[in-house]
């Protein structure tokens, strides 16, 4: 049987059918707020921060558990730390890190979160400039932070380093200085772009190489600028959804899209809801976690009326992990058993076992590579993944063949 690898290509999702997939939750007054934080650890998603109705123009401490079963959010104990909103979370090895922000003053502290204790431990604070809106992205041990604003835009680079606990200078990011600007991991680089400073707003966007401390520009967004929208990785992918545009104005569309970091192309997802009286879908400064091959979408404001969303939307990612086209066909990739608790046995087409440049790599659903191996191998042993959600991606000469999701319960 003929070898053939298979090639990413783009699709425009433009239907009704596609916007239904939008389920509507049930209504929380705790989701009301903008810039609120959100991170999910061991399928379980919390939500920290953010400016309420009632807290506003200031931040919150308040911490909340998001009950799936039951569609509800359980109060935990009061983050320890400052009061704060434009702050920011990301986790990393059963741990969230969260940190930034502002109350009456700007905040350059880090914060870890253990989800077995419920304990907060103050970490090394960053020897930067204090800021609001800061990109901050988890990769490999690592956490990336730039841009962001204080009385002036920023556009510098630092790398905390988990295990050490202590951070170090990067080169600056290219491009002008700015705030809330869009960010995720994908494919082992961190990229970060778009936001505004002042009447400013940016379409560019850019890839980090943490291995060569090197920037390079990639493709511009395709619809213009785009600031204080919010952004989650799933499967190996970085997505970006709602925010506003130029001038600040909230989109008119609730826009969603993910980004193709094979092909620096970005795709076209079906939009968020929304009906507000200004016609405007869009909203500034939202939030959104990822939970069950769910994203979840609540909270931001629409600025025209000046209100808070109480509303919360749920969308299934489980047919974007990859979206592939076929130029010839191929006998499908099958592994067994899954769910597993150790051992993923591979079966595949003699022809495609025998080719060297294989590779197989294993992200969590917070597009975290837990796993790379080049060449083929019948046997991968998963037995140090924790339970949860996987994918297992198979790749040739750079080009991606098949993403296969699996489950790990332990």
């Amino acid at each position: 049987m003929k070898f053939i690898i298979l090639l990413f290509i783009t699709f425009l999702f433009l239907s009704n059918d596609l916007f239904s997939q939008w389920e509507r939750m049930n209504d929380s007054p705790i989701t009301a707020r903008h810039h609120p934080v959100t991170f999910t650890l061991d399928n379980t998603a919390y939500l920290i921060s953010g400016t309420t109705s009632q807290s506003s123009p200031l931040g919150t401490k308040d911490f909340y558990r998001y009950d799936e079963e039951s569609d509800t959010w359980i109060r935990l104990a009061d983050f320890p730390g400052s009061a704060r909103s434009f702050a920011y979370a990301v986790t990393y090895d059963g741990k969230a890190y969260f940190g930034f922000g502002s109350q009456q003053q700007y905040l350059n502290d880090l914060w870890e979160f253990d989800p077995e204790t419920e304990n907060w431990t103050q970490l090394a604070s960053c020897p930067c400039n204090a800021r609001s809106h800061p990109a901050f992205v988890a990769l490999d041990g690592k956490i990336y932070m730039g841009f962001g604003n204080n009385n002036f835009n920023l556009n510098d680079w630092w790398v905390y380093d988990i295990e050490e606990n202590g951070w170090e200078k990067m080169p600056d990011v290219p491009g002008p200085p700015r705030h809330h600007p869009f960010h995720f991991a994908a494919g082992g680089y961190v990229y970060a772009g778009f936001g505004h400073a002042g009447p400013n707003y940016y379409d560019d966007w850019y890839r980090f190489d943490p291995n060569e401390q090197e920037w390079t520009r990639m493709n511009d967004h395709p619809s213009g600028p785009r600031v204080a929208g919010q952004e989650f990785q799933y499967g190996g992918y970085g997505f970006v959804i709602s925010g506003d545009g130029q001038d600040h104005f909230n989109l008119t569309e609730g826009e969603f899209y993910r980004y193709l970091h094979e092909t620096d192309e970005w795709e076209r997802l079906p939009n968020h809801p929304g009906s507000p009286p200004d016609g405007r879908v869009g909203r500034w400064a939202p939030g959104s976690f990822v939970l069950n091959d769910h994203v979840y979408f609540f909270g931001g404001v629409n600025r025209g009326g000046g209100f808070l969303y109480s509303e919360v939307w749920r969308f299934d990612l489980s047919d974007f992990a990859s979206n592939t086209a076929e130029i010839e066909l191929i006998t499908d990739i099958e592994i067994f058993p899954n769910p597993t608790a150790g051992i993923i046995n591979l079966v595949m087409d003699n022809e495609l076992m025998n080719q060297s440049s294989m590779e197989l790599s294993i992200y969590d659903v917070s597009g975290k590579q837990v796993y790379k191996e080049s060449g083929f191998r019948s046997q991968i042993d998963a037995s140090f993944l924790s339970s949860g959600k996987y994918f297992l991606k198979v790749s040739f000469s750079e080009h991606l063949l098949q993403t296969i999701p699996f489950n790990v319960v332990q």
